[in-house]
């Protein structure tokens, strides 16, 4: 009789490197997303810049996330 022994490390493995390519799509798509957040065709946040849109204007004003200063000081 032939013992056959099967590893369980095997699934886990497979799990595993699921979980890897779905976080690295995710973060792909994060990354190369024009908006993150909308509202009302005046205002968008992306990762790379932060853009206003006055109601009275049909200019939008846009700054660079990267150079902004996120401290809060009290």
């Amino acid at each position: 009789m032939e013992n056959v022994r099967v590893s369980v490390l095997i699934p886990l493995k497979l799990v595993g490197l699921v979980c890897i390519f779905l976080a690295l799509c995710l973060d792909l798509g994060a990354v190369l997303s024009p908006a993150w957040v909308t509202a009302d065709h005046q205002y968008y946040l992306s990762l790379w810049e932060s853009c206003r849109k006055p109601a009275s204007l049909d200019i939008w004003h846009c700054e660079s996330t990267l150079s902004s200063d996120l401290s809060f000081s009290s």
